[in-house]
């Protein structure tokens, strides 16, 4: 077997925002699925996501959802035969339910699932995709958001381990190493296709719903925290050996309306936050949020994030959270309070449990929060076919996901 040793690229960078709401007239876009961490990825006819929007109108828009297939960085693909306007888009009137008497701050509530809705039957291609609320009248977009569609052409296996880096102290030296491995499909247990090994060079690895980050390994290009064995044959092994596992997020719920009163902007009952540096893991939801519904707390509240920090150490602090789809932007950035020493953001969002994190810019996950490994992930990889078809395209023939393993010592060298 063939073992290429500095093959393969790790980025973990900020993408693209994940999700984002571009209108007024929408609030609180979620999208989630079946798979752990309600990651967002469905198959070519089954296992459908799940997207949720509430509307400020006092009549409900006539809107629609439009799929664009992207290849692995998130590009439309050029591609008449993939991206038909004509035929990625519902045909029938959303699912919505009125909000429940008392609600304020919005009136309509909708939830669809895909594929499965008239027009969306069914994808005809996997890969990555990204989903636009279109206003059918003005054609204006009001919101967006990320997901995966993946066949199940391949049975990957994956290993994590824990990882220390003889090079860096603690915590910066505790890093995951995770391996995926597949074997091509027969050619009889394929039909009509034939798989050619030297189109499958990349597989990408999330962490739990951040969509907005990845892990990379590409035969293309050379790292050395990266390795490929098997190139351009049946058997492949991909692996990356520096994921950082971070800490358990925070978490906050403002579900209890006598904890959490109306009509004030809220804050922690617990104070003010503070570093996490070196404190260890406390237990997540992997990211999840859940929602209140169907009563009349089932509406939007002002929340104020509070880090304490005695001076401005930081230049930029972001928040992160289903909320924003976990991606660091400038709608989330925390401003400094000189009087009280702290930082501070405030949004509104649904009355929820909702996991979060402080990230500093640009993109620094670990300076406020920490890194363990007793942190436990939830880890998403997808193997990637470039098909030259139909103008040329990206699939997803490969998923699969993992725990890591926890613990507080290495379990690889």
């Amino acid at each position: 077997m063939m073992k290429y040793a500095v093959i393969g690229v790790i980025l973990l960078a900020q993408l693209a925002v994940a999700q984002e709401v571009l209108s007024d007239r929408v609030r609180g876009i979620r999208v989630y699925g079946s798979a752990e961490a309600g990651f967002p990825v469905t198959t070519l006819e089954s296992r459908p996501i799940t997207i949720e929007f509430d509307v400020t109108e006092a009549q409900p828009p006539d809107v629609y959802i439009r799929v664009i297939h992207c290849d692995r960085d998130w590009n439309a693909t050029n591609s008449y035969f993939i991206n038909d306007e004509m035929q990625n888009r519902s045909r029938a009137p959303l699912s919505l339910d009125p909000a429940p008497a008392g609600v304020q701050l919005y009136r309509f509530h909708y939830s669809v699932r895909i594929p499965g809705i008239a027009g969306l039957e069914r994808f005809a291609h996997s890969g990555n995709y990204i989903f636009e609320i279109v206003d059918a009248s003005s054609k204006e977009v009001l919101a967006r958001g990320r997901f995966f569609v993946a066949e199940e052409l391949l049975t990957p296996a994956m290993k994590i381990s824990n990882r220390s880096l003889p090079s860096e102290v603690n915590p910066y030296n505790q890093v995951n190493r995770i391996e995926v491995g597949f074997a091509l499909p027969r050619p009889e247990s394929v039909k009509d296709e034939i798989f050619y090994p030297i189109k499958l060079k990349v597989v990408d690895i999330y962490k739990d719903r951040e969509l907005g980050n990845r892990w990379r390994v590409d035969a293309d290009f050379p790292s050395p925290h990266s390795f490929v064995d098997g190139l351009g044959t049946t058997k492949m092994r991909f692996w990356v050996d520096n994921v950082i596992p971070g800490n358990d997020y925070r978490h906050i719920d403002v579900r209890d309306v006598t904890d959490y009163p109306e009509g004030q902007e809220l804050r922690s009952r617990l104070g003010a936050d503070v570093s996490r540096f070196l404190q260890p893991p406390r237990g997540d939801h992997n990211g999840v949020s859940t929602i209140t519904t169907a009563t009349r707390y089932a509406d939007y509240v002002r929340y104020r994030f509070e880090l304490a920090s005695e001076y401005r150490q930081y230049e930029t602090v972001f928040v992160v959270g289903d909320f924003n789809g976990w991606a660091p932007s400038p709608n989330c950035t925390m401003t400094y309070d000189d009087d009280t020493r702290r930082y501070v953001w405030s949004t509104s969002l649904r009355r929820g449990a909702y996991d979060y994190q402080y990230v500093v810019g640009p993109n620094d996950w670990m300076s406020v929060e920490g890194n363990d490994w007793r942190t436990v992930n939830v880890y998403s990889a997808f193997v990637y076919y470039h098909d030259d078809r139909l103008g040329g395209y990206d699939r997803i023939i490969g998923f699969i996901q993992r725990l890591s393993p926890g613990g507080n010592e290495p379990t690889t060298e």
